[in-house]
C-alpha cells in the first residue's frame, strides 16, 4: 500500500503541453545572453569537481551505493581523475550510468501521533554520492546566473541572500500597513503541498528552456530526469523499485535550484499582473516574499487583487503541478482599523 502511495504520487500527471506554452508566453522571463550561454556548455573542470567533493557534509550516513563524503574527500587525489572523465564523457553524449538514477526513500514520521496515516510521513531521499558530486558541479555552474535570472523576492537557496532579508520586509509592510489610515489590504501566508514531489517535469524543461538553458546543460538535465527510479525502505525491507515521473529529485542539490526557476514564472506572472496590486513602500510596489516554497503575497484592495491571485494560482497549477495546501495557509486582513484573521475557507 505504502509502495503504491508513492507511486502515484511521483507518477506522471496528465500535461497540456499548448497550455504549458500558452501559460508561458504570457510571461516576460529574463534569459541569458549568448556568452552565458556558452559558459553553461563547457566542459567540466578538475577544479569544479574538487570543490563538489570538498562542498559535501562529511558526517553524513552512507548514501544507497553505502559511501560516504568523507571517503571521496579523503581519497579525492585517486577519484577525481576517474570522476572527471565519466563526467565529461556524460556532457558529451548526454547519458548517465544506470546507478546515478537510483534513489532511496526512507520514511520519517512527521509527528508522535497518528503514524498509521502514509500522508504523516516525510520521505527522505539519498543519492549515491558520485551522482550527488555531478550534480554539485552543475548547480555551481547554474549558480552564478541566478540572481539574473530569479527576482531578489526570493531568498532560498541564492548565494548572498538570507531568510532574515524577507523577515524585514514583512514588518516594514505591517507598519506601513498600521500607519495607513484608510486600510484596504491583504497579507497572505501561501503553503504549497508536496510541491517538491509535484512539479511536472514538462513545464521545468520548457521553463530552462525559456530562460535561454539549453544545448549541453539542458540535455544533461532532462537526462538526470529521464529515466530516475526510487526503493523505498521500510521496516528494514526494500520495496520494488517505481519511476519518479514528476517532482524535482530530494537529495539533489540542483533541485532546489530547479524549483526557484519554476516559481519564478508565478512570481513574474503575479508582479506583471496589474491587476493584482501590491503594497507601495516608497518607489517599490511589493508583491511577494519567498522562501523557497513558502510565499508570503501582499495585496492592496483585496477584494479584486485576491481574486485574480488565487485564479492565477489555479492556472499555473494547471501546468506546473504546483497545488495550495489551504489547511496550511493563512490570510490577514487589514480593513477599518482592525486587523481581522478570516476563517480559511
Amino acid at each position: 500500500m505504502i509502495r503504491d502511495y508513492y507511486k502515484q504520487l511521483y507518477a506522471l500527471k496528465l500535461v497540456n503541453l499548448e497550455e504549458i506554452d500558452k501559460f508561458l508566453d504570457t510571461c516576460i522571463l529574463p534569459s541569458l545572453n549568448q556568452e552565458e550561454v556558452e559558459t553553461l556548455k563547457r566542459q567540466i573542470t578538475r577544479a569544479e569537481v574538487e570543490a563538489a567533493i570538498n562542498s559535501l557534509p562529511p558526517k553524513k550516513s552512507p548514501d544507497p551505493d553505502g559511501f560516504t563524503a568523507k571517503f571521496y574527500q579523503t581519497y579525492k587525489e585517486e577519484l577525481v581523475l576517474f570522476l572527471l572523465k565519466l563526467f565529461q564523457i556524460i556532457q558529451k553524449e548526454g547519458i548517465l550510468p544506470k546507478s546515478f538514477y537510483e534513489t532511496k526513500i526512507i520514511l520519517i514520521p512527521k509527528s508522535s501521533t497518528d503514524s498509521t496515516r502514509k500522508e504523516k510521513f516525510r520521505p527522505i531521499s539519498t543519492m549515491n554520492i558520485d551522482a550527488k558530486i555531478f550534480n554539485n558541479t552543475l548547480t555551481s555552474q547554474l549558480q552564478q546566473y541566478l540572481k539574473k535570472l530569479i527576482h531578489h523576492d526570493q531568498v532560498g537557496f541564492i548565494l548572498g541572500m538570507q531568510g532574515w532579508f524577507n523577515i524585514c520586509e514583512s514588518i516594514n509592510i505591517i507598519h506601513h500597513i498600521n500607519r495607513t489610515k484608510n486600510k484596504n489590504h491583504m497579507i497572505i501566508s501561501i503553503d504549497a503541498e508536496k510541491i517538491f514531489d509535484k512539479i511536472q517535469q514538462h513545464f521545468m524543461l520548457k521553463t530552462l528552456n525559456k530562460l535561454g538553458i539549453n544545448g549541453t546543460h539542458l540535455k544533461i538535465i532532462k537526462a538526470i530526469y529521464d529515466k530516475p527510479t526510487a526503493k523505498i525502505i521500510l521496516n528494514g525491507q526494500k520495496l520494488e523499485a517505481f519511476p519518479l515521473k514528476s517532482g524535482t529529485r530530494q537529495g539533489c542539490p540542483l533541485s532546489p535550484l530547479l524549483f526557484n526557476i519554476v516559481l519564478e514564472v508565478l512570481s513574474r506572472a503575479n508582479r506583471q499582473e496589474k491587476e493584482i496590486k501590491g503594497i507601495q513602500l516608497g518607489k517599490e510596489e511589493v508583491k511577494l516574499s519567498l522562501f523557497e516554497d513558502d510565499i508570503i503575497a501582499y495585496l492592496q484592495d483585496p477584494v479584486v487583487s485576491a481574486q485574480n491571485l488565487l485564479k492565477m494560482i489555479s492556472n499555473f497549477s494547471k501546468v506546473s503541478g504546483n497545488k495550495i495546501n489551504v489547511q496550511k495557509s493563512q490570510v490577514f486582513l487589514y480593513t477599518n482599523n482592525r486587523q481581522k484573521e478570516p476563517n480559511q475557507e
